[in-house]
């Protein structure tokens, strides 16, 4: 695991895949400590802050795709 909590192989993921792998921490608050709570939370919020710049990333990477939307022809 990375400092943000996600595998290496998680961190490229995108779309919904990431979102699920970054949501899937979430799975282990019901057995956890409340104390522990906060540790999952922002791992879970460092995994889709990764999912959320990687999409961007790939928008950036593809202008032409994008230049065509919203320009009312």
């Amino acid at each position: 695991m990375t400092d943000s909590g996600i595998a290496a192989g998680e961190h490229h993921a995108s779309g919904a895949d990431g979102v699920q792998a970054a949501l899937s921490p979430l799975g282990r608050l019901a057995h956890a400590p409340v104390s522990e709570h906060v540790g999952v939370f922002e791992q879970v919020l460092a995994g889709l802050e990764t999912v959320l710049a990687s999409v961007e990333d790939a928008g950036e990477r593809q202008p032409e795709a994008q230049g065509d939307r919203g320009s009312g022809q």
